[in-house]
Formats: structure tokens, C-alpha cells, sequence
């Protein structure tokens, strides 16, 4: 008597449930690995702009006043990170300062902005001295959870500050 061997191999329906499987997990894993790469990103944009009102202050012992120009500082910054008069937003976190302050901004709703205030101000704001906020834009067309839950996990609302000009959500950051 002759036996009959049988090859083992999938099924169709196994292989179906298997890419089912696979399809979920990456469903629910890809917003989780996007919102961990543009936390990674403001972590990186808030080290750098550290560094940035570090080499300001300083700039302002040494010479009495804030640079008005990053270049003026001690402080090593790719040229396509700064800012341009013209305003224009890249995709990449570009960086820029004024007479109070230092910001890191970007063109991409899902992170956050940031903007570090100087500890010598001379101006009615003085109680924003030295303050650190992350702030994120926000109108009815504008759905930036990613960017807010990045806010919310560096530091928490501030409701005093509330200028008429900005709609959108300051956090003050520890």
C-alpha cells in the first residue's frame, strides 16, 4: 500500500487574515511612529533655540543690548535655518530673533511653534522674562491635534496671555 503525502502549505484565507493583521497594526501604528518624528523634531528645535538665547544673553552682557541678527552670535546655524526677512515658512523649523525674544517656526500645522522671551527685557512685559512657550495656531479649519498634544507634553496653558492678535494656544514650557 502506497502512502499519500501531503505538502503543507497556506491557505488563501490564512494569508487573507495575515495581511488583515498586518494592515491593522500599521493603521494604528503609522500616526504613532509620524507623531513621534515631529515630537523629535520640536525636541530638536527646542534644543537649538536654547542655544540660540544662550549665545543672546551672552551677546547681552557683553555689549548691553540683544543682537538684532543671529549671525551676530556665537553660534553655528545652517543659513537655510534662518528665517528670511520676507517671512517665508519652510518645512524645516527656521529660526529668528527680534528685540525680546527668539523663535523657532515652521510651516507644517502638526508642530508646534516656539518662542523663547530674553531676561532682560525693557519693555511693560517684564513679567515674561525669560519665559519658554510653545504655540501652536488654531482657527475652525485648522485641526492641529499633533501639534497641541507636542505643547501639552512640554509644558501647560497659559491662560494670561491672551493678545487680541493671535488665535491660537500658548503653553509655557518647564
Amino acid at each position: 500500500m502506497q502512502t499519500i503525502k501531503y505538502k503543507s502549505a497556506f491557505t488563501l484565507i490564512e494569508l487573507l487574515v495575515v495581511v488583515l493583521i498586518i494592515g491593522i497594526l500599521a493603521t494604528v501604528a503609522l500616526p504613532q511612529y509620524q507623531k513621534s518624528i515631529y515630537k523629535s523634531r520640536a525636541t530638536e528645535a527646542l534644543a537649538m533655540l536654547n542655544t540660540i538665547v544662550q549665545a543672546q544673553e551672552v551677546y547681552y552682557l557683553a555689549n548691553g543690548k540683544y543682537a538684532d541678527d543671529i549671525s551676530e552670535l556665537d553660534v553655528n546655524i545652517p543659513t537655510e535655518l534662518l528665517l528670511t526677512k520676507s517671512g517665508k515658512l519652510s518645512s524645516k523649523y527656521t529660526y529668528k530673533c527680534n528685540s525680546d525674544a527668539c523663535m523657532a517656526q515652521v510651516d507644517n500645522i502638526n508642530m508646534p511653534h516656539f518662542e523663547f522671551s530674553f531676561l532682560h527685557r525693557e519693555d511693560m512685559l517684564s513679567s515674561m522674562d525669560g519665559r519658554k512657550y510653545c504655540y501652536l495656531f488654531s482657527s475652525p479649519s485648522n485641526k492641529n491635534d499633533t501639534a497641541k498634544s507636542i505643547c501639552q507634553s512640554m509644558g501647560v496653558l497659559d491662560t494670561s496671555r491672551n493678545e487680541s492678535w493671535f488665535v491660537g494656544n500658548y503653553f509655557v514650557i518647564d
